[in-house]
């Protein structure tokens, strides 16, 4: 694709000129519009967008117990996928090109993302309990490696591991999801160090903190994606770097669940650590909008550090893009992005419109149009989905 009269962003400064990217030698005007990595979310339960406003302003045990865990029991195939294709029409309407999933029936998700357009990597959030697309762990991993084993590569989709944690899972399971992701060369993707409670009880167990634990049993390596890691000790953080891997920061749904805790991010980065950003479900959030998300991972830390130098706009705006592959389009005139002295700065802390979104070398949202589904069928479907989840 040339890109033609474009303000961009070239990974170090705001440039204007032509851009080739892609293969093809199709013309695109991109006057009047900042073009950009696409966002890239790190952590998200994508399908559900369907228990969004779901029982609000409960504590975080009353909410997963009284509210989500019933009502994930209640899934099925498709209503997984209509809740996945409204969240897919946010992600796009809203600049995001790929994301991480961890949710049940993936192969419902993995439908709705070929639908799209757009890239998402699935893992099956495996727990020892049963629930609506699994018996037990055993089953669950047994999915899991199914969905490896039918992965298409260079694909649109494509499958990581993801037990759900170290109170979900036993060390059993963890050792043979990372197994298994060692077998297929993939990601292993969990949440870590979300809540104090978490850490103590695993300390008490086991006499490690959360992040030592996984290290003492294996499962630490540049291929292991941790999301949260809320409450961190500076060993957990010297051995993050060490290992290479990955943690994602999810600001947002830690706020709103009252979490407490907030990840070091500059320990991690003088750590060496990679940082990406991710949302989390749309019940928990309540939005998979990775601008606003950029915006408040920045705020958080400049109010928990009393430093406004915390975690400046360009630091997260990294984090939002990292390992990005596609373009997203802002409009210039928007009033958010007025007057022109930071652009960047513009986007993380005011927003913007995103009016085209490029991936793999072809538009899936032009002039405002997503261009691979239609919206307002989706709309449609998506609440009658929702309706019937809340029967």
């Amino acid at each position: 694709m040339i890109i033609r009269n474009a303000t961009y962003f070239d990974g170090g400064k705001i440039a204007k000129g032509d851009l080739h990217h892609g293969p093809s030698d199709e013309e695109f005007d991109a006057t009047g519009k900042f073009v950009i990595p696409a966002f890239s979310n790190w952590h998200t339960h994508l399908s559900m967008t369907l228990m969004r406003g779901a029982g609000e302003g409960e504590k975080l045990q009353d909410w997963l117990n009284n509210t989500i865990f019933p009502m994930e029991r209640r899934l099925t195939p498709d209503l997984v996928y209509k809740g996945a294709m409204l969240g897919l029409a946010e992600m796009i309407r809203t600049g995001t090109s790929h994301f991480i999933d961890m949710y049940y029936f993936a192969e419902s998700v993995a439908k709705a993302v070929e639908v799209s357009g757009i890239r998402g990597t699935l893992g099956t959030p495996i727990t020892e309990f049963g629930t609506a697309y699994y018996d037990d762990a055993g089953h669950a991993l047994r999915l899991a490696e199914r969905q490896l084993k039918n992965s298409q590569p260079g694909g649109r989709v494509d499958y990581c591991v993801a037990p759900h944690s170290i109170y979900l899972c036993s060390k059993e399971t963890l050792l043979k999801a990372k197994d298994l992701a060692r077998r297929y060369g993939v990601k292993l993707t969990t949440h870590i160090s979300e809540t104090r409670k978490e850490c103590v009880d695993c300390h008490k167990q086991t006499g490690l903190w959360p992040v030592e634990y996984l290290d003492s049993i294996g499962l630490l390596d540049e291929n292991t994606v941790m999301s949260h890691a809320a409450w961190l000790t500076k060993m957990e953080v010297r051995i993050l770097g060490d290992r290479h891997s990955t943690v994602v920061h999810c600001p947002t749904s830690n706020m709103k669940l009252a979490s407490g805790g907030v990840m070091p991010v500059l320990e991690l980065r003088a750590a060496g650590v990679k940082i990406a950003l991710g949302t989390d479900g749309a019940a928990s959030n309540n939005s998979l909008n990775m601008m606003q998300e950029m915006k408040f991972a920045s705020l958080l830390q400049k109010m928990h550090r009393w430093d406004a130098t915390a975690a400046p706009a360009p630091v997260v705006f990294e984090m939002a893009t990292r390992d990005s592959q596609d373009l997203a389009f802002i409009d210039l005139n928007d009033v958010r992005m007025l007057p022109h002295h930071d652009l960047i700065a513009n986007l993380v802390y005011s927003g913007g419109a995103v009016t085209d979104l490029l991936v793999d070398d072809r538009f899936v949202l032009r002039d405002n149009v997503i261009t691979t589904f239609d919206e307002a069928a989706v709309k449609k479907e998506f609440l009658e989905a929702a309706t019937e989840l809340l029967k």
